[in-house]
């Protein structure tokens, strides 16, 4: 029981994660879906980490805290994230073919919209203005909510939309959906919500425009979508934040 719980513990780090976790090989299916339970987990140790670090540079220009701070992220969880993030913007902002449905005998791949760097600039740059704010108001809580909530509304995207076509990553993610700790991961996020208020709300909204447009352009679930779910809900929720610092 212990080993089945440490597999599933890493392989949800490795998908989530930049962090050296020890190999795992060979996990099945049915060790993916258990890893999602874990999701939140790895986000409430990012957050942790994170509003430790950014307490620890209080004492530092912000502007300065911030880059320190949004590199220590970017290079944990973002660089793991954004090849799927500018994808996904494409597809769901510009009406380009999702990954998914592309024709792999064309010989003229589809090229995003936005390239990794654009969505790096954009992106990194709400999180840079967002952190500098929360920072300077030593806002804490609100640095460790961001990824926590992140990854908990991930689950939930997980469960209720159906997967794409063409997507067998995706669909053996779902092959044993923890349901049980997906419910009990929303009930815990009543209280969070309590504490986090606006920018959990905001969080949740981008969730519901996100599988709308998941299931109006891709058809449903992409395993794109869900890194690039992942930074979205973080640059929203760290944004509107600031806005109510």
């Amino acid at each position: 029981m212990i080993k089945t719980i440490l597999r599933s513990l890493l392989v949800a780090a490795a998908v989530l994660t930049r962090l050296p976790v020890p190999p795992i090989e060979g996990f099945s299916a049915e060790e993916k879906g258990r890893s999602l339970a874990w999701f939140p987990v790895i986000g409430a140790l990012m957050g942790l980490i994170l509003a430790a670090i950014a307490w620890r540079l209080e004492h530092v220009e912000p502007v300065l805290a911030s880059v320190i701070l949004l590199t220590l992220w970017m290079f944990v969880s973002e660089l793991h994230h954004l090849d799927s993030l500018a994808r996904s913007i494409s597809a769901w902002f510009f009406g380009e073919m999702c990954a998914g449905k592309q024709d792999n005998s064309s010989q003229h791949p589809s090229v995003p919209h936005l390239g990794v760097m654009g969505v790096m600039a954009l992106v990194m740059m709400v999180k840079f203005a967002a952190l500098s704010v929360l920072i300077e108001y030593k806002v804490w809580p609100y640095i460790f909510f961001a990824p926590l909530i992140a990854r908990l509304l991930v689950i939930a995207l997980l469960g209720f939309t159906p997967v794409a076509a063409n997507e067998g990553v995706m669909q053996e993610f779902r092959v044993e959906f923890p349901y049980v700790a997906l419910f009990v991961w929303l009930l815990l996020a009543v209280p969070i919500a309590l504490v986090a208020g606006m920018p959990m709300f905001a969080m949740f909204v981008t969730l519901i425009l996100i599988r709308f447009r998941l299931k109006r352009i891709c058809g449903g679930l992409t395993w794109d979508s869900i890194g690039a779910s992942i930074v979205l809900l973080e640059a929203v929720g760290l944004f509107v934040a600031a806005l109510s610092a």
